[in-house]
């Protein structure tokens, strides 16, 4: 009697699913089997490395997570949740695809291959009103006190030179131009970009201008950290030079494959374009505008198409620009130019700045 009544509860558990149970069991198939491809993928490749070196950087959103399920309690935290989901998304949908949601450049491109130092550096870490990455501002916004301790690596202006009225430095110092078949980035070192730094020194001072460098490393260790280290410098020099009229942070561009090369011609010779960054997020980033409008309408009166027709904002950043009402992020071209083009556009910027600095003495 009891195994007549099994089998009949057996016979009676037993029926053929519905067209909408097998969609979704065929739905959850095809995303396992991607996983699994793209698992097996990352361990071919070696990209799981990168992977797990970016994840053991980040700090995970628990508290994220825990506010989505508290009634009440998200909706003063709505914009860091709202960050959090745009982030996730973004990571999502790059490490599946190579598109990053964040930057409409990347849906036209047919592949786009992840840059070495990680996968993730477009997708996650991206937000186009923070474009180079300086990331959450955790201090407050008033100048910083330098720090006493750091020794800065400061090229002193030439002897007999006026006094120094042009700081500049480097936050992102690892970055290099591969025009002529060289890396785009060495990684904990000085790359091209400080050569482009020193190039606009050396030519302010033939310029009659006194100018410093500071070629201070700040990414080496941590490049989504590299602004809270340019921070100190940037501070250092608005100390040691009270007389800076301009705190120039020079980069370069970086585009994804499939984009060309920009060059304008100077005195018969390619140089790259020029790119002005200003960070919205500082008390005073409209004079900051108005000084960068100013040198854009001298190099175009002087050398036409130097400069990008239109300024970089960047609403959820400052770029230290907060330190001097004429701090400017400056980028001379892109990864795909060459040195010797990113130093042609220094040169042609140098004589821009001291015309502006001439008119502003007389």
């Amino acid at each position: 009697m009891l195994r007549e009544d099994f089998y009949h509860r057996r016979k009676n558990n037993f029926r053929i699913w519905t067209f909408r149970e097998w969609m979704r069991g065929f739905l959850l198939g095809i995303v396992s089997f991607i996983l699994i491809l793209g698992l097996a993928y990352a361990l071919r490749s070696g990209s799981s490395h990168q992977f797990i070196h970016f994840l053991t950087q980040q700090a995970f959103p628990f508290e994220a997570i825990l506010l989505e399920g508290a009634p009440g309690y998200s909706q003063p935290e709505r914009a860091r949740l709202d960050l959090a989901r745009h982030q996730g998304a973004a990571v999502s949908m790059f490490l599946l695809t190579g598109v990053n949601i964040s930057d409409p450049r990347t849906f036209f491109l047919g592949y786009y291959s992840p840059p070495p130092q990680g996968p993730v550096w477009l997708g996650w870490a991206y937000n186009p009103d923070d474009p180079e990455f300086e990331g959450p501002i955790l201090e407050p916004i008033e100048p910083q006190t330098p720090d006493q301790n750091r020794v800065p690596n400061l090229t002193p202006p030439v002897p007999g030179a006026k006094e120094v009225v042009v700081g500049i430095y480097n936050t992102h110092n690892s970055e290099s131009y591969a025009g002529n078949g060289g890396p785009d980035r060495v990684q904990g070192e000085n790359g091209d970009i400080v050569s482009v730094g020193a190039t606009l020194k050396n030519a302010l001072e033939q310029n009659g201008v006194g100018a410093v460098h500071d070629r201070t490393i700040h990414d080496a260790v941590d490049f989504m950290k590299a602004y809270s280290e340019s921070l100190k410098t940037a501070t250092q020099l608005a100390k040691d030079y009270p007389s800076l009229k301009i705190l120039i942070d020079v980069h370069r561009d970086g585009l994804p494959p499939g984009f060309p090369k920009a060059t304008v011609s100077v005195k018969d010779r390619k140089v790259s374009k020029v790119l002005v960054v200003i960070g919205k997020k500082n008390p005073h980033w409209e004079k900051n505008e108005a000084l960068a409008k100013e040198l854009m309408a001298i190099a175009e009166k002087n050398y036409p198409g130097l400069f990008a027709p239109n300024i970089s904002y960047a609403a959820d950043a400052r770029y230290n620009q907060h330190l001097s009402e004429g701090g400017l992020l400056l980028e001379f071209g892109s990864q795909y130019n060459t040195l010797d083009e990113a130093n042609g556009a220094a040169e042609a910027v140098a004589e821009i700045l001291a015309e502006w600095l001439g008119e502003e003495v007389s």
